[in-house]
């Protein structure tokens, strides 16, 4: 498994992905594709350009500010696709209740939008309350002296470890539920389609089983990258009160972004191992958020992946597929060929008649 994780990639790939409910979204340099697996068994595949924020404007390419960036485009751009395909799977209809229906009335064709900033804000608040705030209001609780540059060190350090104990507990806790479970196991698909991609093999479920579904460039890697950088770097910021640690942590956390991305990018390319250590943690992690994926669920992960590969690439493809085919049809014309020389001389052979001296 730790083999085909730190193998070089036969292809270079900037392909990246989304488990989403009963499927998968892809995003490639200037394409992104969903593709969900509607209840009658039909695989729906949309398809849009789409180029990333950071590779449009000048300053949002630069180390740390992309990576900032990154984050907050990504959280836009997966709670959009995820809530799309919700809508797409067509559950059981359900009644609509009154809040909804109300919802509807007021704001008319807004209501997607309004409900998708809405639950953009709810995720912000919450990620932010729970994994933030409230480790630091907790290491609050601890009656030391929090003035001294060893108090505030410590102090810090307590607020990272409930950090990582709330990260760990929440991953571990929603996993037990069922959908979220089906969404992991969609995670697995995304992952043994990129490797198949990655490989430079043929784009099919026998294909992507085969390959683990831990990933280097996986996001459960960087949001641990996330976590741990956080608590290095506010181990420097001096202990004040929790209204003041809030505001200072908020202001912060651009910052935590930005060096996080660029060593999670770092880690996930390098032969160095130390720094790959880094990334061991959230690999683990992975265990959790991706499951063992099914040929069903792989097919919608290698729908998605077809959709954002640029004709190119899938030139490339189907040329190495028929040149790996026209190969074999000429070994086996040769050895044909050869087979029928041999009987031939064979026959040969034996109709000679024997001559005596």
């Amino acid at each position: 498994m730790e083999k085909e994780i730190w193998k070089k990639p036969l292809r270079k790939c900037e392909i990246g992905g989304e488990a989403l409910i009963e499927g998968v979204m892809m995003r490639g340099n200037n394409k992104m594709a969903t593709a969900i697996r509607k209840p009658n068994g039909e695989i729906v595949v949309e398809t849009v350009d789409y180029i990333p924020i950071t590779k449009k404007i000048f300053i949002f390419k630069i180390p740390i500010i992309r990576g900032a960036i990154s984050m907050l485009e990504s959280m836009y751009v997966g709670m959009k696709v995820l809530m799309n395909s919700a809508e797409a799977v067509d559950f059981e209809e359900e009644e609509e209740s009154k809040i909804d229906k109300f919802l509807k009335k007021m704001f008319g064709d807004n209501f997607f939008q309004v409900m998708l900033y809405s639950s953009l804000v709810i995720a912000l608040v919450f990620g932010i309350g729970i994994f933030m705030l409230l480790p630091n209001w907790i290491a609050g609780w601890f009656s030391f002296d929090k003035s001294t540059t060893a108090g505030t060190i410590l102090a810090n350090l307590i607020e990272g470890a409930l950090r990582l104990i709330i990260f760990f507990s929440y991953i571990y806790l929603v996993s037990k539920n069922k959908e979220i479970k089906r969404v992991f196991e969609y995670h697995g698909a995304e992952h043994n389609a990129i490797y198949t991609y990655e490989n430079e093999e043929e784009l099919t479920p026998d294909n992507a089983i085969k390959h683990t579904t831990l990933h280097p460039r996986c996001g459960t890697t960087y949001l641990f990258v996330v976590v741990i950088t956080s608590i290095l770097l506010f181990s420097f910021v001096r202990w004040q009160s929790p209204l003041v640690n809030m505001g200072i942590r908020l202001a912060l956390l651009p910052l935590v972004a930005g060096i996080a991305y660029e060593i999670f990018k770092l880690a996930a390319k390098t032969s160095f191992k130390p720094l790959r250590a880094i990334s061991y943690p959230g690999l683990m992690m992975q265990k959790i958020t991706t499951q063992p994926p099914d040929k069903e669920q792989l097919e919608v992960a290698l729908a998605a992946l077809k959709a954002v590969v640029t004709d190119e690439q899938e030139k490339k493809i189907e040329d190495k597929q028929d040149t790996s085919a026209e190969d074999k049809q000429d070994t086996n014309a040769e050895d044909k060929q050869d087979t029928n020389a041999e009987n031939k001389q064979d026959t040969n052979a034996e109709d000679k008649p024997e001559t005596s001296t």
